[in-house]
C-alpha cells in the first residue's frame, strides 16, 4: 500500500515568503513546495518575464550558428527546415519557416511521414532535393527536433556541399561530427544553463540569436504561442525558461490573431479565455499529432504559417476529420485493451499490462497505453503487429522508469528508446510472448522498491470549508502546470459520505460529503467509479487527496474539489 506523506516543513523558508511577498502560510508553503527560496524568485515563478531568458548565445555553438543562417538568408541561400511529425517538431518547423519567410527567404519545410521515413531526416528527401532537383540545389538544412542521431545523412549532407544546422532536445552522447552547427541543451559537453527545452524551445533560441546577430526585429515575443503550444504538447518540464516561454506564450494563444490557432481553437471548442495548459494539452495538442500519426503532418505546418483565415479554417476543418479517424482508431485500440484488462485483472494481479494485436493502427497505440496506464494505474504497454515485426509504445502511470525497463528487456528488442514516463520499441511478433513475460517481471520488482520508497506527496492539509474561490484562485496564480510544476495536492480529512453519491457520465464519481464543522460539498473523482462503489461508500469516513480548480460552467465559476485517490479513515480498506 503506497503511504501518503506531507512534503517535507521548509518553515524558514515559508516564513521569509510569506511575510516579503504579503501572502498566507499556505501558498508560501506552496510556493515553497516548488523549490522558490526567496522572495526573488518567488516574484519571477509569479510574474514571469521575456527578460528572464537566458542568452542563447550561452549555448557554446550559437555564434556558429546564427552566422551561418544569417549569412544563408542575406545570400539567398536555399533553406530547407526539417522537422518532426509531433506537436513539439511541427510547431518548431512553422515558427522557424514563418520567421525565415518573413525575412525573405529562400526557404522550404519537410516534415517526415512516420510510417515511410520514421524517426529523423529523413534521406529520401534529402536525396530527392538534391539529385532530382525537386526542392532546388538545396544550401543548407536546419532541423528541429531531430537529427541528434543523424550521423550518416549529415555526411550524406556534407559530402554534396549543403551545410546543416542542428536544433534538437533529445538525450544523446556527442554531437554529429559533420554537422557545422549543433544546438542541443543534452550534449554533455553543453554548458548552456537549462537542459529542459524542448525541440521547438531550442528553435526559438536560434531565433533570438538570429534577430540579435541581424538586428533585426523579428517580432519574437508575438510568436510565443507557438514555442508554448510545442512545449506543452512535449510534456517538457514547466520550470526555469520552460515556464516563462509557457506563461507568455499562453497569454499569446489567448489573442487567437494566429488564424491557424484560432480555427483549431473553434474546431475543438476550447474557450476563448481563461483556458488552461491542461485544456490545450488535450484540444489543440491532439490535433497537431492526428495527422503524423495516421498520415502527413504537411497540413498542421501549413495550418499554421498561413495568414490567410478562410484557407485555415479550411485546412482545421480537414485536420478535424482526420483527428475524428484518429480517435475512432484510438477508441477500437483503447476498449479492445481494456477488455483483455479486465479479464486479466480478474484473474489475477499483474505488475503491468502488456497486449499486441495485427488489428491495431500503430499511430495510436501510445494513446491507448497512455489510457490503459491511467485507467488500471499500471505500467502499460500495447503492441500493433504488422506482419513479421510489432511496433510498441509504454507508459509508465507515474510508477516505473520505462526506459530502465526496456533496457532490461533489449534481449527481445530490435530498436527501442524512451525516458522515465514513456517509450517505444520494435520487436519480432514471434518475441511479443517472452517480452510480455520478462516485462511483467521486470516491472514488478520495480514496483516493490517504487511502493517502499516513493510515497505519494501532497502539499497540505486542508479543511473541506477552506476549498473555495480565493484558495482556488491563489493555486491558479501558480500556474501552468504540468511536469516539474504539478498541480498542489491537497489532503482533505475527516470527511463522511452522505446519500446522494452517485456515478455520472464514463465512470466519475460524485460524492456528497459533510465534516465534523458542518461543512457539506460535492467532490468529483474523475475515472474512480471502477474503484469505489458509491452505495458501499455510505455512511463511511474517508480522506482524500485533491486538487482545487475553478470549474466554469454555462457562464458560472465555482470551486470544484477533483479527488485523486481515497482511503477509509481507519486503515483497513483500500488506496486507489
Amino acid at each position: 500500500m503506497v503511504s501518503w506523506v506531507l512534503r517535507e516543513d521548509r518553515a524558514s523558508v515559508n516564513r521569509a515568503l510569506e511575510e516579503g511577498l504579503g501572502i498566507s502560510e499556505l501558498q508560501a508553503r506552496l510556493l515553497a513546495n516548488r523549490g522558490i527560496g526567496t522572495v526573488d524568485e518567488a516574484r519571477r515563478f509569479l510574474e514571469p518575464a521575456y527578460g528572464d531568458l537566458h542568452d542563447p548565445f550561452l549555448f557554446s555553438e550559437m555564434e556558429k550558428a546564427a552566422g551561418i543562417l544569417a549569412e544563408s538568408v542575406a545570400l539567398g541561400k536555399r533553406i530547407l527546415v526539417h522537422g518532426d511529425y509531433d506537436a513539439d517538431g511541427i510547431s518548431g518547423t512553422a515558427l522557424l519557416f514563418k520567421v525565415l519567410r518573413g525575412m525573405g527567404a529562400d526557404v522550404r519545410f519537410f516534415v517526415p511521414n512516420r510510417a515511410k521515413d520514421g524517426y529523423g531526416l529523413a534521406r529520401r528527401v534529402m536525396e530527392r532535393g538534391i539529385e532530382v532537383g525537386q526542392l532546388g540545389p538545396l544550401d543548407l538544412v536546419i532541423s528541429v527536433d531531430c537529427g541528434s542521431s543523424d550521423d550518416e545523412v549529415v555526411s550524406y549532407l556534407a559530402d554534396r556541399g549543403v551545410r546543416t544546422i542542428i536544433t534538437d532536445h533529445h538525450e544523446i552522447a556527442e554531437r554529429v561530427a559533420r554537422a557545422d552547427a549543433f544546438i542541443n541543451p543534452k550534449l554533455p559537453s553543453e554548458k548552456y544553463p537549462f537542459t529542459e527545452l524542448a525541440g521547438v524551445g531550442v528553435a526559438f533560441k536560434l531565433l533570438q540569436a538570429l534577430e540579435i546577430r541581424t538586428g533585426a526585429d523579428l517580432g519574437l515575443e508575438k510568436l510565443l504561442d507557438y514555442v508554448a503550444v510545442g512545449t506543452l504538447g512535449d510534456y517538457s518540464l514547466l520550470q526555469g525558461e520552460n515556464r516563462v516561454l509557457v506563461s507568455l506564450g499562453m497569454r499569446r494563444l489567448a489573442e487567437w490573431d494566429n488564424p491557424g490557432f484560432a480555427a483549431l481553437q473553434r474546431e475543438s471548442n476550447l474557450p476563448r479565455s481563461g483556458f488552461t495548459a491542461r485544456q490545450v494539452c488535450f484540444t489543440i495538442v491532439p490535433r497537431l499529432n492526428s495527422p503524423g500519426r495516421v498520415g502527413s503532418a504537411r497540413d498542421v505546418v501549413e495550418l499554421l504559417v498561413t495568414d490567410d483565415p478562410v484557407k485555415a479554417a479550411s485546412i482545421a476543418a480537414t485536420i478535424e476529420n482526420v483527428n475524428s479517424t484518429r480517435k475512432s482508431l484510438d477508441a477500437v485500440v483503447t476498449e479492445q485493451a481494456c477488455n483483455l484488462a479486465d479479464v486479466e485483472m480478474k484473474k489475477g494481479a499483474p505488475s503491468a499490462l502488456v497486449y499486441s494485436s495485427d488489428a491495431w493502427h500503430e499511430g495510436v497505440v501510445g494513446i491507448g497505453a497512455a489510457r490503459l496506464a491511467e485507467r488500471y494505474n499500471l505500467p502499460s504497454v500495447l503492441i500493433a503487429v504488422n506482419g513479421d515485426y510489432g511496433k510498441g509504445s509504454a507508459r509508465s502511470a507515474g510508477l516505473v522508469n520505462i526506459k530502465e525497463a526496456l533496457e532490461s528487456c533489449s534481449r527481445y528488442l530490435t530498436l527501442f528508446g524512451g525516458h522515465r514516463e514513456a517509450g517505444g520499441f520494435t520487436l519480432p511478433e514471434k518475441n511479443i510472448p517472452d517480452f510480455r513475460i520478462m516485462f511483467d517481471r521486470v516491472v514488478g520488482g520495480m514496483l516493490e522498491k517504487y511502493e517502499d520508497r516513493n510515497p505519494v506527496l501532497f502539499d497540505s492539509r486542508v479543511a473541506l470549508g477552506q476549498c473555495d474561490m480565493e484558495l482556488a484562485s491563489m493555486i491558479e496564480n501558480m500556474s501552468p502546470f504540468g511536469p516539474g510544476n504539478e498541480e498542489p495536492l491537497l489532503l482533505i480529512e475527516g470527511l463522511k459520505v452522505l446519500d446522494g453519491s452517485r456515478i455520472v457520465g464514463n465512470d466519475h464519481l460524485k460524492i456528497r460529503v459533510s465534516d465534523d464543522s458542518g461543512a457539506v460539498g460535492e467532490l468529483i473523482g474523475f475515472s474512480l467509479g471502477r474503484a469505489w462503489n458509491p452505495v458501499d461508500l455510505a455512511g463511511k469516513r474517508i480522506e482524500v487527496l485533491a486538487n482545487l480548480r475553478k470549474n466554469k460552467w454555462q457562464g458560472r465559476e465555482e470551486p470544484q474539489v477533483q479527488v485523486l485517490r481515497i482511503r477509509h479513515s481507519v486503515r483497513e480498506g483500500k488506496d486507489t
